[in-house]
């Protein structure tokens, strides 16, 4: 009975032992994998953070590629219409007042360069100037629109507006159909001009051009009943309305929305330009100065307009 105990007292010490090793290696194992994990997970953190630097890196060497430096000395010859306010207005001895002049200046001002403004009546005499190489920007508040994207370079918008057809107050008129049979005034060289023409086309209305910058003739012409309507802007209609202390009717639809902006050749020369104005006009319209300068001569902020490119169906250089 003794010997049997015994060996059922050794059988247990050695289940005992065999049990207590199993568990040392387990806890080894798993020791050994859990600071497998920590060292994985370290290397893996290393990497992340290598390749954050080396993105922030990439980042940063890409932002230095495209700042922007100004130049020292430069002389800007600015081809305008120069034929009246709010826009341009070159008077006969010469001095230059309206949104451009204003903002030509203060660029001035910011870069130190000299802003030689030569006067091109016409917009197609203005750009003219800029195709001869004669002026390096051309500045009237004109509008964008395709036609002028695809020739010239743009700055980046300084204000927003919007073509308008305006009609007197007690016209019949209400829609663009209702222009049908009719006569429809616009100014020659007018971003609406191609539109209001192809606009006749397709309703059946005789388009007038009108010669000049401000359409005072037109808009007096629609009052006068020699014509039925006529295409223009927002705020150049606003502008007639506050100094003349008359008024007209917008009809309800626009002919498009549009951004105003600064043209440049399509050079190396015209490009670097370009960037370099990008950078002063967006300081100026980041801190309120173009805000001030076009509700001075609009009586609106107009800047709160402005309409990325791309919404408006434009790719920029």
């Amino acid at each position: 009975m003794k010997k049997k105990n015994l060996w059922i007292a050794l059988a247990l010490a050695a289940l005992a032992l065999n049990a207590c090793g199993g568990a040392k290696t387990a806890t080894t194992a798993a020791g050994t994998e859990k600071a497998s994990e920590k060292a994985t997970e370290a290397a893996s953190e290393k990497a992340t953070e290598k390749a954050g630097e080396s993105e922030k890196a990439t980042e940063k060497a890409g932002s230095d590629s495209a700042k922007v430096e100004i130049t020292k000395g430069r002389t800007v010859h600015v081809a305008t219409s120069g034929g009246g306010e709010p826009y341009s207005l070159i008077d006969d001895k010469g001095n230059w007042t309206g949104i451009d002049a204003e903002i030509w200046k203060e660029i001035g001002n910011r870069t130190g360069w000299t802003i030689d403004v030569m006067q091109a009546t016409g917009s197609g005499a203005t750009f003219g100037q800029v195709d001869a190489k004669r002026a390096d920007v051309a500045a009237n508040c004109y509008a964008v629109n395709a036609d002028r994207v695809q020739k010239y370079l743009v700055s980046v918008p300084y204000y927003g507006d919007a073509q308008c057809v305006v009609v007197k107050e007690d016209s019949a008129i209400k829609t663009f159909d209702d222009l049908k049979d009719k006569k429809v005034g616009v100014l020659n060289g007018q971003a609406a001009q191609q539109t209001i023409e192809r606009m006749g086309q397709e309703k059946g209305f005789t388009v007038t051009l009108y010669e000049g910058e401000n359409g005072s003739a037109g808009y007096q012409d629609v009052l006068l009943g020699r014509l039925d309507a006529f295409a223009s802007t927002d705020s150049a209609v606003y502008k007639w309305e506050n100094a003349s202390n008359n008024k007209l009717r917008f009809l309800d639809e626009r002919l498009y929305a549009n951004d105003v902006a600064y043209y440049f050749a399509k050079t190396d020369e015209g490009k670097a330009l370009r960037n370099e104005v990008n950078v002063v006009l967006s300081e100026m319209l980041e801190d309120g100065t173009v805000a001030k300068i076009v509700e001075k001569y609009m009586y609106s902020d107009m800047t709160k307009n402005i309409i990325p490119y791309n919404k408006l169906g434009f790719t920029v250089e």
